[in-house]
């Protein structure tokens, strides 16, 4: 009974240990996808800043020109170029933070760190699009602050009509592989359900602390035992701390294993059960 109750726990902390590793190896690949499609955005999104910067301070002004066109495509270029760095900075810290965070952290860090890199994505990427609008009408209040209409207006047209195109490309590609809310799949393994599922952190807390009641029962079992005989069947001593499931469980496996085969641990094992007996 006592290597069976040993093998039985050293086996449930090795099946907990793999399972957790496959979860981990799942959310990983969203981790990868967040990353990488922060590190594409913030390189083009550097790209339009620098432009916005050259709009800002190369761009001869004519003395002529109307004021109020001045001043709005100056206020324009600065938004495009605020968006656009703000992109950056966003783009730049979720794919340097996040993997740290999910690599680093303690348990649940992994899940912590994919679930804020969705949320940061999605504001990354509104300050993107919205600075490739204003990228637009800062080229559209360019062709009016320099030119007279004549040359103006066809640079409008055109302006207007590569906006309209943009914008129509946009939403088409976005709806064709936009996912609806309740179909999107993650790599979080929620069991609680809809509606009342508990969050990645407190499922792991709860199984810690389940791990530790079945220790501790473990410990009142087999109390009778010696400490070196619990320490073969994979029971640390209560003083010195849990040791973790996956370091204890292929050990005490093959302590089990040892000893139902007959080899020197379960010979140790049986003189000290018969000598109890005896006694």
């Amino acid at each position: 009974g006592v290597l069976v109750g040993a093998m039985l726990y050293a086996d449930k902390n090795a099946l907990r240990t793999s399972l957790k590793v496959q979860m981990l190896k799942i959310r990983e690949r969203e981790l990868l996808y967040y990353t990488n499609n922060c590190l594409s955005i913030s390189t083009s999104a550097a790209l339009l800043a620098g432009f916005a910067w050259y709009g800002l301070t190369e761009v001869p002004f004519d003395q002529n020109a109307d004021s109020y066109t001045q001043t709005l495509y100056l206020v324009v270029t600065t938004l495009i170029m605020g968006l656009e760095l703000l992109t950056v900075v966003n783009a730049t810290l979720c794919a340097i933070l996040g993997p740290g965070l999910a690599l680093r952290g303690p348990d649940g860090s992994m899940h912590d760190a994919v679930n804020g890199m969705m949320i940061h994505y999605r504001f990354t990427l509104a300050c993107f699009t919205g600075g490739i609008v204003f990228f637009m009408v800062s080229a559209l209040l360019y062709a009016w602050m320099q030119f007279d209409a004549p040359l103006a207006v066809p640079m409008t047209i055109v302006i207007i009509y590569f906006l309209h195109k943009i914008n129509g490309y946009f939403w088409r590609i976005y709806n064709r592989f936009k996912l609806p809310a309740n179909a999107v799949v993650t790599g979080a393994f929620n069991l609680g359900g809809e509606g009342g599922e508990a969050s990645q952190a407190q499922q792991e807390q709860e199984e810690q602390e389940r791990q530790r009641a079945e220790m501790a029962e473990m410990h009142a079992k087999y109390a009778h035992l010696p400490e070196s005989i619990k320490a073969q069947m994979g029971l640390p001593s209560m003083g010195g701390g849990e040791a973790p499931a996956a370091a204890r469980g292929p050990h005490s496996v093959e302590g089990g294993r040892a000893r139902l085969e007959g080899r020197g641990p379960l010979r140790g094992a049986e003189m000290f059960t018969g000598s109890a007996g005896g006694a």
